[in-house]
């Protein structure tokens, strides 16, 4: 490959129009299939709607980017499934934009069409699209950061080193994983000719990005930098060395998010890395791709790694692929992983339209939403059991019930608070800001996985009555079984804190 020739002005507006327009396009297509198909909230994401209720510049496992973007998208559009997951379509449609401008940076406007396409419909990214995850604002970041960091180095003017501080910063409020920006871009910085090594530009944009960050840091220091000990133990480097499975499991997850074709491709261009590798822009991509993969295998075979931590692989990684095929004449390729990616979007789109996948029994083995479907029937039993003249409180035993309990019936007067064993050390956000003494003295609604009550949480009530199974799911599965019990006088004669109703609709303490 030779170095891309200054672009025909007219020809990259025509493009740009062209990637702007497919972007905005493909956007929609999310949003109208989200809204069409009604696909509920997984617990993860209403944890983060109940997040968004109350901002702050960090919660217990995350920093609040996330929060703040479903504060913005349910201002605008409501509390509806498909306007918390808005934000996410959004987000990638703009990173598409960035994947094109890269790719026209380093190979030509032909390529940068191409990039954006590849990572327009990459699997990884169809799926990410249709939820709500820190991943999507991430990779909008890390993508936007790619493309400041190459303008760096190709024209060194200091507005790029500015702008690529603001994308670290806002990456970082994302998710910490924008931390593996900074390897590869010193990397490749320190193996730039001597007298054209951007050490200022970096520091410019590192002192930039702690700037934006402070604010996390600050809220960090101030509650026991409880995100960063949630982090630390998420990793648990060392806690199962030699985990085979979990490399083969963890391979299995990246090729999933990259797809069959892509796969192929991939391999078809590393057949010859002397070629790869003699290209400036694919090695400044290779360093940006591969080193991230490396380290994850090896996190995977000396504790666990799940699949998405490698996301921000990707990016660079499709702009790789798509440059090298277009550079290396593979053209051919290059059209059949854009056909097989683009039938794998319209597929995804119409099951989430659908709301299932047609002709197909559902099943706990089949069902591709089985992790969605039913919270709303397990609500209603909640209510049913809570309502009348003297409302009952929820105490809940587990995160997802007390995440989905408190969506969906946040237009209820219910108490919701979270049990755990350990109340001084809290497990989650809901553990950490809603306090449990708000039921003292209330009969509740207990809502548990198991047939049984901990002993330490029967112990607070005077009496006991139930259970009653609750089913949430149209099949036989046990991950949809619930159990409800009636516990009278909880806290054992304890006056009642809030008269058994919510402070607010989403049962917060503020």
């Amino acid at each position: 490959m030779t170095a891309p020739a200054a672009p025909d002005l007219a020809a990259d507006r025509s493009a740009f129009r062209l990637v702007l327009g497919l972007a905005a396009g493909i956007t929609v297509l999310r949003l109208a299939a989200l809204a069409v198909g009604g696909l509920p909230l997984y617990l993860d994401e209403a944890q983060y709607w109940f997040w968004a209720q109350t901002p702050a510049f960090g919660y217990f496992s995350k920093p609040p980017l996330i929060a703040w973007a479903i504060g913005a998208t349910t201002a605008v559009c409501g509390d509806g499934a498909a306007c918390v997951k808005a934000a996410s379509p959004l987000a990638y449609g703009v990173a598409t934009i960035f994947a094109y401008l890269l790719g026209r940076n380093l190979f030509g406007v032909r390529a940068g069409v191409l990039a954006a396409l590849g990572f327009a419909t990459l699997p990884g990214v169809t799926f990410s699209g249709l939820i709500i995850s820190t991943d999507s604002l991430l990779l909008l970041f890390w993508t936007a950061a790619l493309w400041a960091f190459e303008r760096g180095l190709a024209a060194g003017a200091r507005r790029y080193w500015l702008w690529l501080g603001v994308f670290l910063g806002l990456g970082l409020l994302a998710k910490y994983a924008m931390i593996y920006f900074a390897a590869p871009a010193l990397i490749v910085a320190a193996l730039q000719p001597k007298g054209r090594r951007p050490w200022g530009g970096l520091a410019l944009a590192g002192a930039v990005g702690l700037l934006i960050l402070s604010p996390n840091l600050i809220w960090n220091a101030l509650s026991g930098f409880e995100t960063f000990r949630h982090t630390a133990a998420n990793a648990s480097v060392g806690a199962k060395i030699g985990n085979i499975g979990g490399v083969v499991s963890f391979l299995g997850d990246q090729l999933a998010i990259l797809g069959p074709a892509a796969a192929l491709a991939l391999m078809a261009v590393f057949w010859r890395p002397r070629r790869l590798f003699a290209d400036p822009g694919l090695r400044m991509l290779a360093w940006f791709s591969l080193p991230v993969l490396a380290l994850l295998i090896v996190q995977a075979f000396l504790s666990r790694a799940h699949g998405n931590w490698a996301a921000v692989a990707f990016p660079a990684l499709i702009v790789l692929i798509m440059g090298a095929l277009d550079g290396f004449g593979m053209r051919r390729l290059g059209r059949a992983v854009l056909a097989v990616d683009g039938a794998i979007l319209a597929v995804m789109l119409v099951g989430v339209a659908w709301g299932g996948v047609p002709f197909m029994t559902l099943a706990a083995k089949t069902d591709p939403f089985r992790w969605v479907r039913g919270w709303d029937r397990l609500a209603a039993a909640v209510e049913a059991k809570r309502a009348g003249e003297a409302p009952r409180a929820v105490i809940v035993t587990d995160r997802g019930a007390t995440a989905e309990l408190i969506y969906h019936l946040r237009d209820s007067d219910a108490l919701v608070r979270r049990w755990s064993e350990d109340q001084d050390n809290p497990a989650d956000q809901f553990a950490m800001v809603l306090d449990l003494d708000d039921a003292r003295g209330c009969d509740t609604v207990v809502v548990s996985r198991a047939a049984t009550l901990p002993a330490a949480l029967a112990a607070e009530f005077s009496a006991v009555e139930g259970p009653e199974k609750v089913e949430m799911r149209p099949y036989p599965d046990p991950k949809g079984t619930y159990y409800l019990f009636i516990g009278r006088n909880f806290g054992n004669g304890a006056p009642a804190a809030q008269g058994c109703r919510s402070i607010t609709r989403t049962g917060r303490k503020l």
